[in-house]
């Protein structure tokens, strides 16, 4: 393909927006689909042209991302009367870097392809400045060929590009990571409350604790806004439910058990209930303070 073919947009919010805004940047002709009108006005300032529908997006691309919150969101975005699949033609591929089920989008995938549309999972390993600055791993599941002809496109997007294995594997690996991840808060919120409530001071803790054998990636990267009172959710409460709850159904497609994720699973659903689902992941933390009586704050920082 000697021009570049448009891009289609499902979903322009926290990951979606940045990375449409960087295929505009790049000289890419971006169409998206946006319900939520302050986002999808942004997307519009940022030079994506605003379609009313996944189908009409589909119609105006070659290839579609979709960049959503939850599996019955990507499945109603492909599968709807007014879904991508709608206004799909032959030749044309849709990758999803969402985080959903792998057997969902291996269903999207299928009834793509009677129109003869290729699929790609793709979910990515980022935030949302990553996106905006093609600096996003993805984890891909699909075939080679495929993967290869929107190779250009995802490098524009990403710094690394893994091929994980057939359709799904991308978001199987996903759904393992996040997993870790949660865990990987959880215990650490735990860790700390339990430091700050015998009596340690929390800047001190974190500091030592940054050094030692049980830090991890998201200890070290979100337990300083932790100590700041910052509680942006750049990846919330809410999608780290709905991740865990995922790796669950997978395990239990398996029959395999998984006590450790289904404690961290109450937690966070425990949090939410308590009212700190509008918090980051590492507002989980909110929900030990409230039952230790501490705040694992810095010096100087009001909780």
């Amino acid at each position: 393909m000697t021009s570049k073919p448009r891009i289609g947009i499902l979903g322009m919010g926290t990951m979606g927006g940045p990375m449409a805004r960087r295929l505009v940047q790049s000289g890419f002709t971006v169409t998206g689909y946006e319900p939520d009108e302050r986002r999808a006005q942004k997307a519009k300032g940022d030079g994506v042209a605003l379609a009313s529908s996944p189908a009409q997006v589909a119609e105006a691309s070659d290839l579609v991302f979709s960049s959503l919150p939850d599996v019955a969101t990507v499945r109603r975005a492909y599968e709807a009367a007014d879904g991508a699949i709608a206004g799909a033609r032959a030749g044309m591929t849709f990758i999803d870097v969402s985080t959903t089920d792998p057997e969902s989008w291996r269903e999207v995938a299928k009834a793509a392809k009677t129109r003869g549309v290729d699929c790609l999972d793709a979910p990515v390993s980022g935030g949302p400045a990553d996106a905006g600055s093609g600096k996003l791993i993805f984890l891909v599941g699909g075939e080679t060929e495929v993967l290869e002809r929107c190779r250009p496109v995802l490098s524009v997007l990403g710094q690394e590009i893994h091929h994980i294995g057939a359709l799904g594997a991308g978001q199987i690996i996903k759904i393992v990571n996040n997993v870790m991840s949660v865990g990987n808060v959880a215990v650490a919120a735990e860790a700390m409350v339990l430091g700050v409530r015998a009596g340690l001071d929390p800047q001190r803790l974190f500091d030592i604790l940054s050094t030692s054998g049980g830090r991890s990636h998201h200890f070290l990267k979100r337990f300083p806004n932790v100590l700041a009172g910052d509680f942006t959710p750049y990846f919330g409460i809410a999608l780290s439910r709905k991740d865990v709850a995922l790796g669950l159904g997978l395990a239990a497609s398996f029959g395999l058990p998984m006590p450790v994720t289904s404690a961290v699973r109450q937690a966070y659903e425990t949090a939410h209930a308590e009212g700190f689902g509008n918090l980051d992941m590492a507002g989980v933390i909110a929900l030990y303070e409230k039952w230790a009586g501490v705040a694992v704050r810095g010096s100087g920082v009001r909780s």
